[in-house]
């Protein structure tokens, strides 16, 4: 960070120190007399002209628009919201609530049909009188939050005296007052998509009903501005998201619509936009994405890739619409409005497109991508204008990450149009915890590791002695490679197999651009180890000598070819039924690799290429 940006922090801090000892003070981080008049949440009435302009030049953003009057339309007959919780969440519930009222709001102010507004406020008052907002489980209570505030502030003009006062009340009890109590409030001290979250759900309740509630609203926005950064601080120092390409759209989109709900009603986002790596983290993205529409699905990430809505904020941010590459071509192709994460915040597009000009987004040049940080990644993409190029995602990082895995020296690997070396993903959290799974507990013998998709032995990675990662090591990302022959990483991977071997550097490269090898380096300690070497494929699989693997899918074909200093055993390993009653299966799935022992002081090299 800049010394100006940690001054910032540090003035901050001594503030909320002061406010949590109920001391006083004077100093406020914002002209808060100056907050702009209402709607002053991401579209104010001067950005509605500038809206309803873009609609009418841009066809693709005339399809988002005409898909919200849509949705809006359909929500007029259902059922308002009601208090169910699935399992311990009421998030599906809270997320209902922040689409309708965000749809249907912004369908009241592009349309002026009363409908609209009426619908909105029967929502509103519906979950204003919800007893809570279940802050057990704080996410809730941020999503919930930030569709309240929505409402209140896009209808505030037209809103009955009754309803603004049930929302104020509400955000009150269910959330300024909740977000005070050290058992809800956790989100504070974490560094993920949590404070991201639920500190934007704050803000936006913050702002919306800033002059009923100014002490409160201060209160929350100064807090804000000392634990947010601890979220932004994980995308230094390269932009890369700890917690892999699904959650840089949950935490990341929430992220952006803080910093423009402060920007429109504050004038600024007080510098927490240039928060080392957060910029760059538009290009994480981009390159996440591979020439099959799949993702580098590390952590708990499913593979299929989707447009963003916080790309659009990263491209007006930096004047690039180039970021835009990967959203323009599924809105080129008709599937944009199909693959939107995040749909809910699907209105915030159209505010952040209406000034970026669509007509010269050019594909990127660049192929390789790497990030240091917490959970280092290379990634490498040789085509961007073709299905048919070679893909390359090495990963490197700690099973204590949020959302990680034990997968640390993974990689996926795309060629042909098809994906070779594939992730299971995550699997839904529901489905573990209806099965008395413990799907959050921290550390070595966490039940976590139990679950087939999350540990070690089920990635495209190594394994030693059958054990499991070590929960606490780190693989650090060494080298990176550009050059024409070679595009990949080198990683050590030591500290993961702590104790069980003294050494091991896994170099992963395409090869002149048209083949995978993968160079593993193994060094024993006092005692033998049995090195384990596995890769996840969707392919058909056959043996086709003692070193050698046929892999052959939709009539295409690879060889995957082991060489090494010391002897191996070629083997298969079932990954269609995990055998529990808790485990997702995954048909047309099979693991591949060998098995080695390696005797005590050896140091003992692998190199695997995948060639057609």
């Amino acid at each position: 960070m800049t010394n100006e940006f940690n001054a910032k922090r540090m003035v901050l801090a001594v503030i909320m120190l002061l406010v949590i000892n109920g001391i006083s003070y004077a100093a406020d981080s914002f002209n808060y007399s100056k907050i702009a008049s209402h709607p002053r949440l991401l579209m104010s009435k001067k950005d509605e002209a500038k809206v309803r302009k873009a609609i009418k030049s841009n066809e693709e953003l005339k399809k988002i628009h005409n898909l919200i009057i849509s949705k809006s339309n359909e929500m007029l007959t259902v059922a308002p919201l009601t208090y169910i919780k699935t399992g311990k969440r009421l998030l599906a519930v809270s997320r209902e609530a922040l689409q309708r009222v965000f749809y249907l709001s912004y369908s009241y102010r592009m349309t002026k049909d009363k409908k609209y507004l009426k619908r909105a406020e029967l929502e509103l008052n519906a979950v204003s009188k919800f007893d809570n907002w279940n802050p057990t489980h704080y996410l809730d209570v941020g999503e919930m939050t930030m569709a309240v505030a929505v409402g209140y502030d896009w209808l505030y003009a037209t809103l009955q005296d009754s309803t603004k006062k049930n929302i104020q009340n509400a955000i009150l009890k269910n959330a300024f007052a909740t977000s005070k109590v050290e058992e809800y409030n956790k989100y504070k001290r974490v560094a993920n998509n949590w404070n991201q979250v639920c500190n934007a759900g704050l803000v936006y309740g913050a702002l919306a009903t800033f002059e009923s509630n100014p002490t409160e609203s201060k209160e929350i926005i100064e807090e804000m501005l000392i634990t947010n950064p601890k979220s932004m601080a994980s995308y230094a120092p390269d932009g890369v998201y700890p917690e892999g390409a699904m959650y840089w759209s949950y935490g990341t989109s929430f992220e952006v619509m803080l910093l423009a709900a402060l920007e429109s009603a504050l004038g600024s986002d007080n510098g927490l936009s240039q928060s080392p790596g957060f910029l760059k983290s538009a290009e994480f993205m981009l390159f996440v994405n591979s020439p099959i529409a799949k993702r580098f699905n590390y952590s708990d990430c499913g593979v299929s890739q989707n447009a963003n809505i916080a790309q659009f904020w990263f491209a007006k941010k930096t004047n690039n619409a180039n970021l835009l590459f990967e959203e323009n071509k599924s809105m080129q192709a008709g599937t944009f409005l199909k693959s939107i994460e995040e749909e809910r915040l699907l209105p915030a597009v159209l505010t952040f497109a209406k000034d970026i000009d669509f007509s010269n987004i050019t594909a990127p040049t660049q192929q390789v991508w790497a990030g240091k940080g917490e959970t280092p990644v290379v990634m490498v993409r040789t085509d961007w204008k073709s299905k048919t190029g070679e893909y390359l995602g090495v990963k490197g990082g700690s099973a204590s990450t949020s959302h990680a895995h034990m997968d640390a020296g993974t990689f996926v690997y795309d060629s042909q149009g098809l994906r070779w070396a594939m992730d299971f993903g995550l699997q839904s959290y529901i489905t573990l915890e209806s099965k008395n799974i413990d799907l959050w507990g921290i550390g070595q013998d966490a039940q976590r590791w139990d679950v087939f998709r999350l540990n070690n032995k089920n990635h495209n990675t190594l394994t030693i002695n059958n054990k499991k990662h070590n929960y606490s090591g780190e693989a650090l990302l060494l080298e990176t490679f550009n050059s024409p022959t070679e595009k990949g990483g080198k990683f050590d991977l030591s500290d993961i197999f702590k104790g069980e071997i003294s050494n091991a550097i896994r170099k992963v490269v395409l090869k002149n651009d048209n083949y995978l090898q993968v160079e593993d380096e193994v060094s024993t300690n006092d005692k033998e180890a049995l090195v384990r070497w596995t890769m996840v494929t969707p392919a058909t699989v056959k043996i086709l000598d003692s070193s050698s693997i046929e892999l052959t899918q939709k009539g295409k074909k690879k060889i995957l070819k082991v060489t090494s200093n010391f002897p191996f055993e070629l083997k298969t390993w079932n990954s269609e039924d995990p055998g529990t009653d808790y485990d997702q299966k995954n048909p047309g799935t099979i693991m591949i690799g060998f098995e080695s022992k390696v005797p005590a002081n050896q140091k003992a090299s692998f190199v695997v290429t995948i060639k057609n």
